[in-house]
């Protein structure tokens, strides 16, 4: 998915800082994580942060272990 958001930031002319805010997306350090009871591994703030820009869609890291 890394790859694939970047491919798309290219094509849309995305800034450096934009760049850099998307990346953060899918850094396991950075990424919101939810766990398996709808509570926050990682992201919270980051979360609460674009519910209050408006933003109702985004992304999140869900590791599943086989």
């Amino acid at each position: 998915m890394k790859d694939f958001a970047a491919a798309h930031a290219d094509a849309a002319r995305a800034s450096v800082r934009e760049r850099q805010a998307l990346a953060t997306q899918f850094d396991t350090a950075d990424a919101i994580q939810p766990d398996s009871e709808a509570r926050y591994i990682n992201g919270q703030h980051r979360a609460q942060a674009l519910l209050e820009a408006g933003v109702r869609r985004t992304v999140v890291l869900r590791i599943v272990e086989s």
